[in-house]
Protein backbone atom coordinates (compact mmCIF):
# COMPACT_ATOMS: atom_id res chain seq x y z
CA UNK A 1 0.00 0.00 0.00
CA UNK A 2 2.66 2.41 0.34
CA UNK A 3 4.54 1.42 -2.25
CA UNK A 4 1.57 2.35 -4.40
CA UNK A 5 0.95 5.57 -2.32
CA UNK A 6 4.48 6.52 -3.43
CA UNK A 7 4.03 5.23 -7.41
CA UNK A 8 0.88 7.69 -7.42
CA UNK A 9 2.56 10.44 -5.79
CA UNK A 10 5.90 10.26 -8.28
CA UNK A 11 3.43 10.00 -11.41
CA UNK A 12 1.94 13.20 -10.12
CA UNK A 13 4.90 15.07 -9.35
CA UNK A 14 5.84 14.03 -12.97
CA UNK A 15 2.33 15.44 -14.22
CA UNK A 16 1.96 18.37 -12.73
CA UNK A 17 3.88 20.45 -14.36
CA UNK A 18 3.11 19.22 -17.61
CA UNK A 19 -0.83 20.63 -16.35
CA UNK A 20 0.77 24.00 -15.14
CA UNK A 21 2.36 24.70 -18.13
CA UNK A 22 -0.68 23.60 -20.52
CA UNK A 23 -2.73 26.15 -17.91
CA UNK A 24 -0.63 28.79 -17.95
CA UNK A 25 -0.68 28.39 -21.70
CA UNK A 26 -4.46 28.47 -21.64
CA UNK A 27 -4.48 31.31 -19.24
CA UNK A 28 -1.96 33.75 -22.03
CA UNK A 29 -3.99 32.84 -24.45
CA UNK A 30 -6.99 34.09 -22.96
CA UNK A 31 -5.04 37.35 -21.99
CA UNK A 32 -4.29 38.17 -26.06
CA UNK A 33 -7.72 36.92 -26.45
CA UNK A 34 -9.33 39.94 -24.50
CA UNK A 35 -6.74 41.85 -25.02
CA UNK A 36 -8.15 42.16 -28.57
CA UNK A 37 -11.33 42.06 -28.24
CA UNK A 38 -10.78 45.40 -26.03
CA UNK A 39 -8.65 46.77 -29.17
CA UNK A 40 -11.59 45.88 -31.15
CA UNK A 41 -14.13 46.95 -28.82
CA UNK A 42 -12.50 50.58 -28.33
CA UNK A 43 -12.98 50.95 -32.16
CA UNK A 44 -16.42 51.52 -32.29
CA UNK A 45 -17.98 54.73 -32.22
CA UNK A 46 -21.54 55.72 -32.44
CA UNK A 47 -24.23 55.26 -30.32
CA UNK A 48 -24.02 51.71 -28.32
CA UNK A 49 -27.02 50.17 -30.34
CA UNK A 50 -26.02 51.40 -33.80
CA UNK A 51 -24.97 48.97 -36.20
CA UNK A 52 -21.29 49.11 -37.09
CA UNK A 53 -18.69 48.29 -39.68
CA UNK A 54 -14.97 47.87 -39.02
CA UNK A 55 -12.71 49.76 -41.14
CA UNK A 56 -10.65 47.12 -42.00
CA UNK A 57 -6.84 48.44 -41.69
CA UNK A 58 -5.67 51.03 -39.24
CA UNK A 59 -2.67 53.84 -39.95
CA UNK A 60 0.34 52.22 -38.59
CA UNK A 61 1.07 53.15 -35.41
CA UNK A 62 -1.42 55.60 -35.59
CA UNK A 63 0.68 57.80 -38.08
CA UNK A 64 0.45 58.37 -41.69
CA UNK A 65 -2.75 58.28 -43.68
CA UNK A 66 -3.63 55.29 -44.94
CA UNK A 67 -4.59 55.22 -48.54
CA UNK A 68 -7.58 56.70 -49.66
CA UNK A 69 -8.57 53.25 -50.85
CA UNK A 70 -8.73 51.86 -47.78
CA UNK A 71 -9.70 54.72 -45.71
CA UNK A 72 -13.13 54.02 -45.18
CA UNK A 73 -12.89 50.61 -46.00
CA UNK A 74 -14.91 47.53 -44.23
CA UNK A 75 -14.16 44.25 -45.82
CA UNK A 76 -17.31 42.25 -45.34
CA UNK A 77 -15.09 39.28 -44.39
CA UNK A 78 -12.86 40.97 -41.57
CA UNK A 79 -15.76 41.94 -40.07
CA UNK A 80 -17.67 38.75 -40.01
CA UNK A 81 -13.86 37.87 -38.26
CA UNK A 82 -14.43 40.68 -36.12
CA UNK A 83 -18.18 39.49 -35.05
CA UNK A 84 -16.90 36.09 -34.08
CA UNK A 85 -14.50 36.99 -32.28
CA UNK A 86 -16.39 39.36 -30.49
CA UNK A 87 -18.73 36.57 -29.29
CA UNK A 88 -16.01 34.21 -28.18
CA UNK A 89 -15.32 36.92 -25.99
CA UNK A 90 -18.67 37.29 -24.94
CA UNK A 91 -18.67 41.08 -26.56
CA UNK A 92 -22.10 40.03 -27.12
CA UNK A 93 -23.19 43.84 -27.94
CA UNK A 94 -20.40 45.03 -29.72
CA UNK A 95 -20.80 41.67 -32.28
CA UNK A 96 -24.22 42.16 -32.33
CA UNK A 97 -23.91 45.63 -34.05
CA UNK A 98 -21.47 43.91 -36.69
CA UNK A 99 -24.17 41.51 -37.40
CA UNK A 100 -27.19 44.31 -37.92
CA UNK A 101 -24.75 46.31 -40.17
CA UNK A 102 -24.35 42.93 -42.46
CA UNK A 103 -28.57 42.31 -41.98
CA UNK A 104 -28.86 46.07 -42.66
CA UNK A 105 -26.52 45.79 -46.16
CA UNK A 106 -28.55 43.07 -47.53
CA UNK A 107 -31.68 45.01 -46.87
CA UNK A 108 -30.68 48.49 -48.00
CA UNK A 109 -28.33 48.15 -51.05
CA UNK A 110 -28.64 50.98 -53.24
CA UNK A 111 -28.67 48.69 -56.52
CA UNK A 112 -29.13 44.74 -55.97
CA UNK A 113 -32.12 42.86 -54.18
CA UNK A 114 -30.84 39.68 -54.63
CA UNK A 115 -29.33 38.61 -51.69
CA UNK A 116 -25.50 39.25 -52.51
CA UNK A 117 -23.27 41.38 -50.20
CA UNK A 118 -20.77 43.52 -51.24
CA UNK A 119 -17.14 42.91 -50.54
CA UNK A 120 -16.97 45.75 -48.55
CA UNK A 121 -19.27 48.64 -46.84
CA UNK A 122 -18.20 51.87 -45.50
CA UNK A 123 -16.87 51.67 -42.37
CA UNK A 124 -18.24 53.31 -38.55
CA UNK A 125 -21.28 53.73 -37.38
CA UNK A 126 -23.93 52.73 -40.09
CA UNK A 127 -25.99 55.14 -41.29
CA UNK A 128 -27.83 54.64 -44.84
CA UNK A 129 -27.92 57.18 -46.50
CA UNK A 130 -30.82 57.60 -49.59
CA UNK A 131 -29.59 55.77 -51.60
CA UNK A 132 -29.23 52.80 -48.94
CA UNK A 133 -26.28 51.31 -47.40
CA UNK A 134 -22.92 53.72 -48.34
CA UNK A 135 -19.92 51.71 -49.63
CA UNK A 136 -16.15 52.84 -49.51
CA UNK A 137 -14.86 55.50 -51.53
CA UNK A 138 -12.85 58.75 -51.89
CA UNK A 139 -13.12 61.86 -53.88
CA UNK A 140 -10.07 62.38 -56.50
CA UNK A 141 -8.84 65.63 -57.02
CA UNK A 142 -6.48 64.32 -60.11
CA UNK A 143 -9.79 63.44 -61.52
CA UNK A 144 -12.43 65.75 -59.86
CA UNK A 145 -14.75 62.77 -59.37
CA UNK A 146 -15.80 59.89 -56.45
CA UNK A 147 -13.90 57.19 -57.06
CA UNK A 148 -15.00 53.48 -55.74
CA UNK A 149 -12.65 50.33 -55.87
CA UNK A 150 -13.98 47.71 -58.30
CA UNK A 151 -13.43 45.35 -56.03
CA UNK A 152 -14.80 46.55 -52.90
CA UNK A 153 -18.04 47.38 -54.49
CA UNK A 154 -18.25 43.71 -56.04
CA UNK A 155 -19.29 40.21 -54.24
CA UNK A 156 -16.39 37.94 -54.21
CA UNK A 157 -18.34 34.29 -53.86
CA UNK A 158 -15.77 33.17 -50.64
CA UNK A 159 -16.09 36.73 -49.27
CA UNK A 160 -19.90 36.99 -48.92
CA UNK A 161 -20.20 33.25 -48.03
CA UNK A 162 -18.22 34.67 -44.92
CA UNK A 163 -20.93 37.12 -44.47
CA UNK A 164 -23.25 34.13 -44.24
CA UNK A 165 -20.90 32.01 -41.35
CA UNK A 166 -20.84 35.70 -39.62
CA UNK A 167 -24.76 35.62 -39.82
CA UNK A 168 -25.36 31.82 -38.77
CA UNK A 169 -22.64 32.47 -35.63
CA UNK A 170 -24.96 35.49 -34.46
CA UNK A 171 -28.16 33.14 -34.89
CA UNK A 172 -26.24 30.50 -32.86
CA UNK A 173 -25.42 33.44 -30.12
CA UNK A 174 -28.87 35.16 -30.61
CA UNK A 175 -31.17 32.76 -31.49
CA UNK A 176 -33.03 35.83 -33.66
CA UNK A 177 -34.40 34.75 -36.84
CA UNK A 178 -33.16 38.05 -38.50
CA UNK A 179 -29.79 36.74 -38.96
CA UNK A 180 -30.98 32.94 -39.62
CA UNK A 181 -33.07 34.54 -42.46
CA UNK A 182 -29.49 36.96 -43.57
CA UNK A 183 -27.66 33.77 -44.19
CA UNK A 184 -30.15 32.05 -46.33
CA UNK A 185 -30.58 34.53 -48.70
CA UNK A 186 -26.87 35.18 -49.05
CA UNK A 187 -26.39 31.21 -49.89
CA UNK A 188 -29.36 31.18 -52.42
CA UNK A 189 -27.59 34.27 -54.16
CA UNK A 190 -24.25 32.26 -54.58
CA UNK A 191 -26.45 28.73 -55.46
CA UNK A 192 -27.89 30.66 -58.00
CA UNK A 193 -25.36 33.13 -59.57
CA UNK A 194 -21.91 31.46 -59.13
CA UNK A 195 -22.82 28.14 -59.85
CA UNK A 196 -20.70 25.69 -62.85
CA UNK A 197 -23.48 25.14 -64.85
CA UNK A 198 -20.80 22.32 -66.30
CA UNK A 199 -18.89 21.37 -63.34
CA UNK A 200 -18.77 20.86 -59.38
CA UNK A 201 -18.42 23.82 -57.91
CA UNK A 202 -19.23 27.82 -57.80
CA UNK A 203 -16.86 30.56 -59.80
CA UNK A 204 -15.48 33.40 -57.99
CA UNK A 205 -18.09 35.86 -58.41
CA UNK A 206 -18.38 39.10 -59.61
CA UNK A 207 -16.11 42.24 -59.89
CA UNK A 208 -17.14 45.93 -60.56
CA UNK A 209 -19.94 48.33 -60.56
CA UNK A 210 -23.68 47.41 -61.04
CA UNK A 211 -25.25 47.96 -63.19
CA UNK A 212 -23.15 44.67 -64.90
CA UNK A 213 -20.49 43.59 -63.20
CA UNK A 214 -17.69 41.45 -64.47
CA UNK A 215 -18.44 37.97 -63.75
CA UNK A 216 -15.07 36.10 -62.45
CA UNK A 217 -15.27 32.20 -64.13
CA UNK A 218 -11.95 30.72 -62.24
CA UNK A 219 -12.77 28.76 -58.73
CA UNK A 220 -11.57 29.07 -55.29
CA UNK A 221 -10.54 26.39 -53.40
CA UNK A 222 -11.09 28.75 -49.73
CA UNK A 223 -14.24 30.49 -51.50
CA UNK A 224 -15.57 26.63 -52.34
CA UNK A 225 -14.71 25.66 -48.72
CA UNK A 226 -16.66 28.63 -47.42
CA UNK A 227 -19.92 27.88 -49.11
CA UNK A 228 -19.04 24.04 -47.64
CA UNK A 229 -19.20 25.10 -44.15
CA UNK A 230 -22.13 27.56 -44.51
CA UNK A 231 -24.08 24.86 -45.77
CA UNK A 232 -23.79 22.06 -43.92
CA UNK A 233 -24.03 24.63 -40.78
CA UNK A 234 -27.32 26.15 -42.43
CA UNK A 235 -28.61 22.21 -42.76
CA UNK A 236 -28.12 21.54 -39.00
CA UNK A 237 -30.39 23.83 -37.93
CA UNK A 238 -32.63 24.28 -41.14
CA UNK A 239 -33.94 20.88 -42.60
CA UNK A 240 -36.61 22.49 -44.50
CA UNK A 241 -33.61 23.86 -46.95
CA UNK A 242 -31.46 21.90 -49.64
CA UNK A 243 -28.15 22.56 -48.58
CA UNK A 244 -26.46 19.45 -47.95
CA UNK A 245 -27.31 18.81 -51.71
CA UNK A 246 -25.71 22.52 -52.49
CA UNK A 247 -22.82 22.00 -50.35
CA UNK A 248 -22.16 18.31 -52.20
CA UNK A 249 -21.11 20.66 -55.54
CA UNK A 250 -18.84 22.63 -53.31
CA UNK A 251 -17.37 19.64 -51.68
CA UNK A 252 -17.21 17.73 -55.31
CA UNK A 253 -14.98 20.52 -56.35
CA UNK A 254 -12.65 20.47 -52.84
CA UNK A 255 -12.11 16.46 -53.80
CA UNK A 256 -11.21 17.69 -57.56
CA UNK A 257 -8.32 20.31 -56.17
CA UNK A 258 -7.09 17.53 -54.10
CA UNK A 259 -2.97 16.28 -54.91
CA UNK A 260 -3.15 12.98 -53.64
CA UNK A 261 1.15 12.93 -55.09
CA UNK A 262 2.23 15.98 -53.36
CA UNK A 263 -0.14 15.80 -50.17
CA UNK A 264 -1.92 19.22 -50.72
CA UNK A 265 -4.53 21.21 -51.97
CA UNK A 266 -4.85 23.07 -54.95
CA UNK A 267 -5.40 27.08 -54.83
CA UNK A 268 -8.21 26.66 -57.18
CA UNK A 269 -9.09 26.27 -61.03
CA UNK A 270 -7.93 28.27 -63.95
CA UNK A 271 -10.68 30.43 -65.65
CA UNK A 272 -14.21 28.18 -67.36
CA UNK A 273 -12.44 24.71 -65.87
CA UNK A 274 -11.88 22.09 -63.38
CA UNK A 275 -7.99 21.94 -64.33
CA UNK A 276 -6.69 23.05 -61.60
CA UNK A 277 -4.18 26.30 -61.43
CA UNK A 278 -0.69 24.94 -60.66
CA UNK A 279 1.25 28.13 -60.62
CA UNK A 280 0.81 29.40 -57.20
CA UNK A 281 -0.54 28.53 -53.88
CA UNK A 282 -2.28 29.71 -51.19
CA UNK A 283 -2.22 29.11 -47.28
CA UNK A 284 -6.04 28.84 -46.38
CA UNK A 285 -6.60 26.64 -49.65
CA UNK A 286 -4.35 24.70 -47.57
CA UNK A 287 -5.32 25.17 -43.30
CA UNK A 288 -8.84 25.66 -44.14
CA UNK A 289 -10.40 22.08 -45.05
CA UNK A 290 -8.62 20.32 -42.27
CA UNK A 291 -10.97 22.22 -39.79
CA UNK A 292 -13.79 22.80 -42.07
CA UNK A 293 -14.57 19.65 -43.43
CA UNK A 294 -15.03 16.49 -41.27
CA UNK A 295 -13.56 14.38 -44.71
CA UNK A 296 -10.51 16.06 -44.89
CA UNK A 297 -9.05 15.66 -41.06
CA UNK A 298 -7.61 12.71 -41.64
CA UNK A 299 -5.11 14.78 -44.37
CA UNK A 300 -3.70 16.63 -41.95
CA UNK A 301 -0.25 15.04 -41.42
CA UNK A 302 0.33 15.47 -45.52
CA UNK A 303 -1.07 18.45 -45.63
CA UNK A 304 0.99 20.38 -42.79
CA UNK A 305 4.17 18.38 -43.54
CA UNK A 306 3.58 19.67 -47.42
CA UNK A 307 2.54 23.33 -45.67
CA UNK A 308 5.13 23.66 -43.28
CA UNK A 309 7.95 23.07 -46.15
CA UNK A 310 6.18 25.76 -48.99
CA UNK A 311 4.84 28.04 -46.85
CA UNK A 312 6.52 28.22 -43.66
CA UNK A 313 9.55 30.78 -42.23
CA UNK A 314 10.77 30.71 -39.21
CA UNK A 315 8.32 31.97 -36.89
CA UNK A 316 4.96 31.78 -39.17
CA UNK A 317 3.89 30.75 -42.53
CA UNK A 318 3.46 33.19 -45.68
CA UNK A 319 1.08 34.09 -47.90
CA UNK A 320 1.82 31.98 -50.55
CA UNK A 321 4.69 29.67 -51.33
CA UNK A 322 7.60 32.62 -52.11
CA UNK A 323 8.09 32.99 -48.18
CA UNK A 324 8.99 36.00 -48.26
CA UNK A 325 8.13 36.82 -44.90
CA UNK A 326 5.15 36.58 -42.16
CA UNK A 327 1.57 36.76 -43.32
CA UNK A 328 0.13 37.28 -39.30
CA UNK A 329 -3.83 36.47 -40.17
CA UNK A 330 -2.46 33.01 -42.13
CA UNK A 331 -0.29 32.23 -38.80
CA UNK A 332 -3.06 32.53 -36.73
CA UNK A 333 -5.06 30.45 -39.17
CA UNK A 334 -2.36 27.57 -38.27
CA UNK A 335 -2.07 28.19 -34.52
CA UNK A 336 -5.56 27.12 -34.54
CA UNK A 337 -5.36 24.44 -37.43
CA UNK A 338 -2.62 22.71 -35.24
CA UNK A 339 -5.03 23.09 -32.35
CA UNK A 340 -7.74 21.13 -33.88
CA UNK A 341 -5.80 18.35 -35.25
CA UNK A 342 -4.50 17.48 -32.45
CA UNK A 343 -0.67 19.26 -32.57
CA UNK A 344 -1.49 22.01 -30.02
CA UNK A 345 2.78 22.18 -28.97
CA UNK A 346 3.25 23.33 -32.52
CA UNK A 347 0.42 26.31 -32.43
CA UNK A 348 2.92 27.83 -29.34
CA UNK A 349 5.72 29.10 -30.90
CA UNK A 350 3.31 31.05 -33.51
CA UNK A 351 1.24 32.09 -30.33
CA UNK A 352 4.33 33.53 -29.33
CA UNK A 353 5.57 35.32 -32.76
CA UNK A 354 1.42 36.79 -32.72
CA UNK A 355 1.68 38.33 -29.06
CA UNK A 356 5.07 40.07 -30.56
CA UNK A 357 2.91 41.47 -32.84
CA UNK A 358 0.23 44.07 -31.47
CA UNK A 359 -0.27 47.64 -32.45
CA UNK A 360 -0.54 50.82 -30.04
CA UNK A 361 -4.32 49.80 -30.71
CA UNK A 362 -4.08 46.83 -29.64
CA UNK A 363 -4.79 44.70 -33.34
CA UNK A 364 -2.79 42.37 -34.88
CA UNK A 365 -0.46 43.64 -38.15
CA UNK A 366 -1.04 42.24 -41.09
CA UNK A 367 2.69 41.32 -41.37
CA UNK A 368 5.72 41.08 -39.66
CA UNK A 369 7.77 42.84 -42.46
CA UNK A 370 6.65 46.42 -44.24
CA UNK A 371 4.94 44.66 -46.93
CA UNK A 372 4.05 41.30 -48.35
CA UNK A 373 3.51 39.39 -51.62
CA UNK A 374 0.52 36.93 -52.61
CA UNK A 375 0.96 36.30 -55.91
CA UNK A 376 -2.92 37.31 -56.71
CA UNK A 377 -4.07 40.17 -58.25
CA UNK A 378 -6.77 42.66 -57.14
CA UNK A 379 -8.66 42.65 -59.92
CA UNK A 380 -8.96 40.90 -63.16
CA UNK A 381 -7.37 43.35 -65.43
CA UNK A 382 -4.75 44.71 -62.56
CA UNK A 383 -1.31 44.06 -62.55
CA UNK A 384 0.04 40.54 -61.56
CA UNK A 385 0.64 39.86 -58.56
CA UNK A 386 -0.57 43.48 -57.26
CA UNK A 387 -2.20 41.90 -53.87
CA UNK A 388 0.20 42.76 -51.38
CA UNK A 389 -0.44 43.14 -47.53
CA UNK A 390 1.38 45.72 -45.48
CA UNK A 391 2.36 46.42 -41.94
CA UNK A 392 -0.71 47.95 -40.71
CA UNK A 393 -2.89 47.03 -37.86
CA UNK A 394 -5.68 44.65 -39.25
CA UNK A 395 -9.14 43.83 -38.20
CA UNK A 396 -8.90 40.13 -40.32
CA UNK A 397 -5.68 39.59 -38.20
CA UNK A 398 -7.01 40.35 -35.04
CA UNK A 399 -9.90 38.35 -35.28
CA UNK A 400 -8.17 35.04 -36.47
CA UNK A 401 -5.88 35.81 -33.53
CA UNK A 402 -8.83 35.82 -31.09
CA UNK A 403 -9.66 32.67 -32.31
CA UNK A 404 -6.67 30.97 -32.34
CA UNK A 405 -6.20 31.71 -28.80
CA UNK A 406 -9.68 30.64 -27.82
CA UNK A 407 -10.02 27.73 -30.04
CA UNK A 408 -13.07 28.82 -32.15
CA UNK A 409 -13.47 27.43 -34.81
CA UNK A 410 -15.43 29.41 -37.45
CA UNK A 411 -17.23 26.91 -39.78
CA UNK A 412 -18.08 24.67 -36.55
CA UNK A 413 -21.80 25.46 -35.32
CA UNK A 414 -20.69 23.62 -32.43
CA UNK A 415 -18.32 26.42 -31.71
CA UNK A 416 -21.23 28.72 -31.15
CA UNK A 417 -24.37 26.74 -30.16
CA UNK A 418 -23.46 26.59 -26.47
CA UNK A 419 -25.37 30.03 -25.13
CA UNK A 420 -24.69 29.74 -21.55
CA UNK A 421 -21.23 28.45 -21.61
CA UNK A 422 -18.75 31.17 -19.36
CA UNK A 423 -17.09 33.39 -21.77
CA UNK A 424 -13.08 34.44 -21.10
CA UNK A 425 -13.69 38.31 -21.19
CA UNK A 426 -17.12 39.17 -20.81
CA UNK A 427 -19.62 42.48 -21.43
CA UNK A 428 -17.76 45.32 -19.51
Amino acid sequence: MVLRSLMIAAVLAIAAPAFSTAAMADAKRAELACTLCDGLAALMTGEPEQAFVFRSFEPANGGSKLHPALDNTGFTYDNALAMMALYGCGRAREAKRVADALVLALETDRHYHDGRLRNAYRSGPVIPGKDGMLLPGYWSTASNSWIEDGYQVGSATGSIAWGALGLLAAYSETGQTAYLDGARKIMDFIHRSTADPKNPGYFGGFFGHEPTPDRMTWKSTEHNLDIYAADHWLATIDEAGDWEHDGESAKDFLDAMWNKAEGRFYIGSVPDSNAPNVNMSGLDAELWPLIAVEDFKAKAPQVLEWTEANHGVPGGFDFNNDRDGIWLEGTAQAALVYQVVGEPQKAEPLFQTISTQISPEKLIYATVDEQLTTGLQVGPNSEPGDFKYYRLPHVGATGWAVLAALGINPFSADSFAAKNEEKPCPQK
